[in-house]
């Protein structure tokens, strides 16, 4: 047990960080989480966690966060944005302004950065993309995570872990939400015509390749954190609908469609004050041909915590969506 050790953490109050606050205060951690709005503690609010209020992109509000920290897990992080110097402004200062504060006030603590899989860019020669590899984005997003993981390889003094994760689904999840509504409605979108490989991690597995690092310790490593099994849209569609009774029925969608829609979408955000969820350059990340990668190295270092096929995550998460009312009444 390690009830006397604080962890503190960013990005709790959403779908990702919230999970690893469970799973840090399941482990015996003391948790502080950084809150922008006290008022809206998000998924933070049923549980015991001390609440400090500051923001990634204000320097000043992180030095008192950090002090006396064992364990400062980054799960914050801007995931739409309207181009890249916003996303720079959370992804790549944000963490720079972390990274000084955990030096200054706790220059002890691993710090554990949950990055993401678009900061290594998809796999070029149909190969999984290996961890020791430099990165090669292909999106704003992807850029400025990379720039953020490389803020913590430039200070030699400091213990780190970096875990990427794929494309990350289950209870709380929103950005895929809208693929299992279709789902409870009758229908399945797939992409039409190729078959782009991808793999998907479930986010308690996540959760638990957090905790795992923090019992392994700082030794300045980067892991991806993904399920091995490798999928293509096709198989993902047919895993969704048969989560419905009787089963939806799979609708193609062409990739000129998807291009087509994240132009337009990009286009008319232009005159809206948030940033779209899809965009055109979310388009083009969706529409490579393989986001493979290698998770030998994850699971011989952490214990192997990747255990959630796609088919067993998919139904707890339709599950989960069911009672929570987010299914709507399909």
């Amino acid at each position: 047990m390690v009830a006397s050790r604080l962890a503190v953490l960013t990005g709790g109050t959403g779908f990702v960080g919230s999970h690893v606050a469970e799973a840090l205060l399941e482990s015996g951690y003391r948790v502080r989480a950084l809150v922008r709005r006290p008022a809206q503690p998000g998924w933070l609010a049923d549980l015991k966690v001390e609440i400090a209020v500051g923001d990634v992109r204000d320097a000043a509000s992180l030095t008192p966060f950090v002090e006396g920290a064992d364990l400062v897990v980054h799960a914050a992080g801007k995931t739409a944005a309207k181009g890249l110097a916003e996303y720079r402004a959370c992804n790549a200062a944000g963490t720079r302004h972390l990274l000084d504060a955990t030096l200054s006030a706790a220059p002890g603590a691993h710090f554990i950065l949950i990055s993401s899989q678009a900061a290594a860019g998809p796999s070029l020669d149909g190969d999984p993309v290996r961890p020791e590899g430099r990165g090669r984005p292909v999106s704003s997003y992807g850029w400025s995570k990379l720039e953020g993981e490389d803020e913590l390889r430039a200070s030699p003094d400091l213990a780190f872990t970096i875990l990427r994760p794929s494309a990350v689904y289950g209870p709380r999840e929103t950005a895929l939400r809208d693929l299992f509504v279709a789902t409870a409605r009758g229908f399945t979108p797939v992409l039409a015509g190729g078959t782009p490989r991808v793999q998907m991690v479930y986010v308690e597995d996540v959760a638990r390749a957090v905790v795992a690092s923090a019992a392994r310790g700082g030794r300045r490593e980067t892991f991806f954190v993904a399920h091995p099994e490798i999928l293509d849209y096709r198989s993902v569609a047919l895993v969704l609908s048969q989560l419905r009774t009787p089963p939806a029925r799979l609708v193609p969608v062409p990739a000129v469609v998807i291009r087509a829609a994240g132009l337009l979408v990009s286009l008319a955000s232009r005159l809206a004050k948030a940033p779209p969820v899809f965009s055109s350059e979310k388009a083009e990340e969706m529409l490579q041909a393989a986001w493979l990668c290698d998770v030998s190295a994850t699971q011989d270092a952490l214990g192997s915590p990747l255990v959630t096929p796609f088919a067993e995550g998919a139904r707890k998460t339709w599950e989960w969506y069911r009672k929570a009312g987010w299914l709507g009444k399909g």
